[in-house]
C-alpha cells in the first residue's frame, strides 16, 4: 500500500491536470449556457480511461521497483544488470551512474596499483633486511660475551619486527597463500618454542610444555605465527623468574599462560584492536599494538577462535580454539 501511495504522489501533476481539465469543461459549458449535466458524460469517460492508464502505469512502476530491489550488484559494470530506462530522465540518471562508476573504477585501479607497488616494496625490503641480520648474528656468535648476548637478543627482536611487517602485508592481501591440511600440533608448537628458547633463557623464564598429541586442521605457517606472537607477549610481560606454560586439551584448545603482569579489565575488550596498546603498552613504551591484532586476524582467517583471560598481577592466558573452523577435512 505504501508503494501505491508513493506512485500516486509521483503522479500528482497528472491528477492536478485532470482536475483543472474538469474545471475547464464545467466553466466553458457554463459560459455558453450548456447544461452542466452534459459535461458529466465526457468527464466520466475520461475518468474511466484515466483509471485504466493509472492501473497499467502502477503495474509497470511496481514491476520496475521489484526488479531494482532484486538486483545484486557485483563486480560487473552497471550497464550489464540495470534494467532498460523507460524515460529520458531515467536514462539521464543511468548515464550519470555509468560515468561515476567509470571514474570510481579508474580511481580504484590506480589505488590498487599503488598499493601493490608499496606491498611489493615492503616484501622485498623484508627479504633484503634478513641478509644483514644473518651476517650480524654470525659476527655476534664469534665471541660469547654479555654484550654480544644482549645485542643478539635485540637483533632477534629486529628480525621479529621485520617478519611482522611481512605478515601484515600478507594479511592485507587476504592471506591467499593459505595451505589447509592436517598437521601435528606438537611439531608446530615445538618449532615456535625453539625459536624463542634464547629469549626464555636470557630472561630466566621457566617454560612448561608437556607435548600435544592432537592433529589439527589448519595452516601450519599462520598457526606458527599466532603461537609466536603469544610467546613474544609472554616473554615481554613476564618478569624474570616467572613461568610460561603451554598446554593442549582433547578439545583441541591450545593455551599459552604466563605469570606476568596481566591485563587490566578495561583493556581486555580492546587488546585485539589494531594499534591499541593499553596500559601495559604505554608503560612499556615499545609496544606497537600490532602483534595481537595480527594474531586475531590470522585466527579469523583460519576459522579459529582466539580468546584471552587475565587478571592484573597474576598473569594472562591466551587460548586458541582449534576445533572451530568453517570447513571439515574428509
Amino acid at each position: 500500500m505504501k508503494r501505491f501511495f508513493r506512485y500516486l504522489c509521483d503522479c500528482r501533476y497528472v491528477w492536478l491536470w485532470a482536475l483543472m481539465s474538469a474545471a475547464t469543461f464545467a466553466g466553458v459549458f457554463a459560459l455558453y449556457g450548456i447544461p452542466v449535466e452534459a459535461a458529466w458524460y465526457p468527464i466520466l469517460l475520461s475518468a474511466v480511461f484515466g483509471l485504466i492508464f493509472l492501473v497499467l502505469g502502477y503495474l509497470r512502476f511496481r514491476r520496475k521497483h521489484i526488479e531494482l530491489e532484486r538486483l545484486k550488484p557485483g563486480n560487473s559494470p552497471c550497464a550489464e544488470y540495470l534494467p532498460r530506462a523507460d524515460s529520458l530522465t531515467e536514462q539521464d540518471y543511468q548515464d550519470l551512474v555509468f560515468r561515476e562508476e567509470a571514474a570510481n573504477r579508474a580511481r580504484k585501479e590506480e589505488w590498487d596499483n599503488a598499493r601493490k607497488d608499496m606491498n611489493d616494496y615492503y616484501a622485498v625490503w623484508v627479504h633484503q633486511i634478513k641478509a644483514p641480520i644473518a651476517v650480524m648474528r654470525v659476527m655476534l656468535q664469534q665471541e660469547d660475551t654479555q654484550e654480544n648476548r644482549e645485542l643478539s637478543s635485540e637483533l632477534f627482536r629486529i628480525e621479529q619486527y621485520a617478519e611482522m611487517a611481512l605478515h601484515y602485508i600478507r594479511l592485507g592481501d587476504g592471506a591467499s597463500d593459505l595451505v589447509i591440511a592436517e598437521y601435528e600440533l606438537d611439531d608446530i608448537v615445538r618449532r615456535a618454542v625453539r625459536k624463542y628458547a634464547g629469549q626464555f633463557i636470557r630472561r630466566k623464564i621457566r617454560l612448561i610444555y608437556n607435548g600435544a598429541e592432537e592433529r589439527v586442521l589448519t595452516d601450519e605457517k599462520w598457526l606458527s605465527f599466532i603461537i609466536e606472537q603469544l610467546l613474544s607477549n609472554a616473554v615481554k610481560y613476564t618478569p624474570g623468574g616467572g613461568t610460561v606454560t603451554i598446554s593442549a586439551d582433547d578439545k583441541k584448545r591450545l593455551a599459552v599462560s604466563d605469570t606476568g603482569i596481566g591485563i587490566s579489565a578495561e583493556d581486555l575488550p580492546r587488546i585485539f584492536e589494531k594499534g591499541y596498546t593499553g596500559y601495559n603498552g604505554r608503560m612499556d613504551k615499545k609496544s606497537t599494538g600490532i602483534g595481537l591484532y595480527l594474531a586475531r586476524t590470522a585466527a579469523d582467517r583460519l576459522g579459529h577462535r582466539l580468546l584471552v583471560q587475565s587478571e592484573p598481577g597474576k598473569g594472562s592466558r591466551f587460548i586458541i580454539d582449534l576445533e572451530t573452523y568453517p570447513f571439515q577435512g574428509e
